[in-house]
Parts: C-alpha cells; sequence; structure tokens
C-alpha cells in the first residue's frame, strides 16, 4: 500500500492487475505498522549444481530396417568407429 502512496493508485492497480476500486478499498483499510523495523537477512547462497554432462542423442537406421539408439555422454568424435562399424552391418565390439 505504500507504493500506492507514492505512486498514481491507477498505475499500482494497473501493475498489480487490480480494479481501481478495489485497490482504493484496500487502501482505507487501516494496517498495522510492523512492531519493529524491517531489515535485511542474509540468505546463504545454495551450493552450486554439478555441471550437467552434454549427452550425445543418436539414431542410426539401416537400409534393411535395423536401427541403433544412442543416448551417452560420450563424444560424438569417440562414437565414430561403433557408427563406423553399425553402418558397414559388422560387429565392432568383440
Amino acid at each position: 500500500m505504500a507504493l500506492a502512496a507514492t505512486l498514481p493508485p491507477s498505475r499500482v492497480a494497473k501493475q498489480l492487475r487490480l480494479r481501481l476500486i478495489d485497490l482504493k478499498k484496500q487502501m482505507a483499510i487501516p494496517h498495522a505498522a510492523p512492531s519493529r523495523p524491517l531489515g535485511f537477512v542474509e540468505v546463504p547462497s545454495a551450493p552450486a549444481a554439478p555441471q550437467a554432462t552434454a549427452v550425445t542423442q543418436l539414431e542410426l537406421a539401416r537400409a534393411d530396417g535395423t536401427r541403433l539408439c544412442l543416448h551417452t555422454p560420450l563424444s560424438p568424435l569417440l562414437l565414430g568407429a561403433l557408427v563406423r562399424a553399425f553402418v558397414e552391418g559388422r560387429s565392432c565390439c568383440t
């Protein structure tokens, strides 16, 4: 309500998405002042969240209908041998 005392009530009502008449009714109600002055409260900073690892998502399909879907934290550069083996239709991991 203090803001409405410094700014035009119509502007405050618009920003708060209130009808001007409703804001004026609230301003007319006597509100008790805080018993003690409000001060600042220190809020501890939140611990840093661990960095999310990038995930490579790869979906391949061969002409014969075989499909390969990968969701891995590995770099796409490291997946080269696996992709080549899949495309060529041979086993890569033996």
